[in-house]
């Protein structure tokens, strides 16, 4: 049963990136199907040749009248999807089955002449069929993590954010139409290739992993850190101070990518964080000019074959450049053109990335969370107050009054962090439910809050099984009063721990367990008193 359900969730992985996928392949199409009703429409009534045939002419008719109904079928798909409409499953069953006529007829019609379309076009379309078959796909697609009302000061602008996509799409329509001219007029008229997905799936990859690899080089040029890089699907990340490799199904198709470099120092801070943000854009620009003079060489060369994937980087890496130094955010993360305008505002937002910085610091340096900047983080928490940074921000200060013997300060802090959980931030990962299980049990004393806590996480199905997991699954075996338990667990935290590396985040798990420990001895030493006999004379 276990390797069914572990099935299960895979299928559910990667059906929601098909999705995803199959829904841009719909705009596709319908812009395509568009376009060939305007062009038949066109030549009815504008012929380009003389005294066309009646069968010509129905012929004609016929297809005009066909297309801008598959038009509508394919755009009303793709929106019900995009906007995850309760009829998107229809819509898209519809435009699925429509591929696979196409793909039947190009198989009647072409045979082994174009079997590389056939393919792609039954591909699509039985993957189509698969993956929105489920009848509860409505309550799936209604499954999206909530997008947050813009905090003020962060730089964007709502119709920006909306209207970026509309510019990029533009930009690279209008590129693609340039080439195509330039192409033409270089004896380089490209045929429809079936590969075309893969090769601007592929392109997108090598423009994300550029521009990651700016920041990254950049950041290791003034001194940083590198504890993450993701590019696509591939996540490298370094947790309990081992690198580690993860394949991400769910983004196979949502080709974004993350650098995490921290600072070891806080010396010119905000340059240093300039420096290492505008890196990105800088290196799109960097690399979608040498594509662009590669593919613009190209005719009479030996790498003329590829002067089509190289003019598809040229055009994503430019408008990569150009469109991230705008501020926008796109659903709850910012560009870099926002990430800039924060650190150059000096206000709330500027106290954001440094309390960021000081906290990722303790990871590769001997700062505490004792050494947090507090004050930095209570002026960004008085702006922003919804959200994952929100309750962040909340849970390193009652992580800094903790490290610090505060007590009261820090159940205050949690119970500021629990109040935007429960408001606008109830998406957070089973990990960081961990920091709730254990404060909730350790500072308040509450077995039933943390026995909430601790549900709530293991809806998320964890699997992490870490130091942070075992210490919060002690102090709530603790708080219940099941000691057994709690000190079979804290011994397995406290091992974990003892392998962690040397700096300031990892010492503060070891000081958390050494907390924990104290309250764990008095209780077993109460119930050791309490289980002697006593005696009388």
């Amino acid at each position: 049963m276990r390797r069914v359900g572990v099935l299960q969730d895979w299928a559910s992985q990667f059906a929601a990136p098909i999705r995803g996928f199959l829904c841009w392949t719909f705009a596709l199409a319908a812009f395509v199907f568009l376009r060939g009703t305007l062009h038949i429409l066109s030549d009815i009534w504008h012929p380009s040749h003389a005294a066309p045939s009646v069968g010509w002419r129905i012929a004609h008719k016929a297809i005009g009248l066909s297309l801008p109904v598959l038009a509508v079928v394919f755009a009303m798909a793709w929106w019900t999807v995009w906007r995850r409409r309760p009829s998107a499953r229809g819509w898209a069953l519809a435009a699925s089955l429509v591929n696979v006529l196409f793909g039947c007829m190009m198989f009647y019609f072409a045979g082994r002449a174009f079997w590389q379309g056939t393919v792609l076009q039954l591909t699509l379309g039985v993957a189509g069929l698969v993956v929105f078959s489920p009848r509860n796909l409505t309550a799936r697609l209604a499954q999206k993590t909530p997008v947050l009302p813009p905090i003020p000061g962060d730089g964007t602008n709502a119709l920006l954010d909306k209207m970026i996509w509309i510019f990029g799409l533009a930009g690279y329509l209008a590129a693609a139409k340039w080439w195509v001219r330039w192409a033409h007029s270089e004896g380089l008229a490209r045929s429809y290739r079936p590969g075309s997905y893969l090769e601007l799936l592929l392109a997108l990859l090598v423009v994300t992993l550029v521009h990651e690899l700016g920041h990254t080089i950049v950041g290791k040029a003034l001194g940083m850190k590198l504890r993450g890089f993701v590019v696509g699907p591939f996540d490298w990340h370094i947790r309990e101070g081992k690198w580690e490799f993860r394949f991400l199904p769910a983004k196979i198709f949502a080709l974004d990518g993350a650098t995490g470099v921290v600072p070891t120092t806080l010396e010119h801070f905000r340059s240093h964080q300039l420096c290492m943000i505008a890196a990105g854009p800088a290196a799109s620009l960097i690399g979608g000019l040498l594509a662009l003079g590669a593919a613009l060489t190209a005719p009479g060369n030996s790498w003329e074959p590829a002067w089509h994937f190289l003019a598809r980087i040229a055009t994503l890496s430019l408008l990569a450049s150009i469109l991230n130094l705008i501020p926008f955010r796109a659903k709850n993360s910012y560009s870099d053109g926002a990430q800039i305008y924060q650190l150059l505002s000096k206000g709330p937002w500027g106290d954001y990335h440094r309390a960021l910085s000081i906290v990722a610091s303790t990871l590769v340096t001997p700062l505490r969370p004792r050494d947090y900047d507090i004050e930095a983080i209570q002026r960004a928490a008085a702006c922003i107050a919804q959200g994952q940074r929100g309750l962040l921000l909340r849970l390193h200060a009652s992580s800094y009054y903790l490290d610090r013997g505060q007590i009261t300060e820090a159940t205050q802090s949690l119970a500021e962090a629990e109040a935007i959980y429960r408001d606008s931030a109830q998406n957070i990962s089973a990990e960081l439910h961990t920091a709730f299980v254990f404060r909730t049990a350790f500072l308040r004393r509450d077995a039933a809050a943390a026995r909430l806590w601790w549900q709530r996480m293991e809806a998320k199905n964890p699997t992490r099984f870490n130091v942070d997991y075992w210490l919060a699954r002690s102090a709530l075996c603790w708080v219940e009063h099941h000691l057994d338990e709690a000190q079979e667990a804290w011994h397995k935290a406290f091992a974990l721990a003892q392998q962690l590396p040397k700096a300031g985040a990892y010492e503060y798990d070891r000081y958390r367990a050494t907390l924990l420990w104290r309250a764990l001895d008095q209780s077993l030493s109460a119930r050791l008193t309490q289980d002697q006999p006593t005696t009388t004379r």
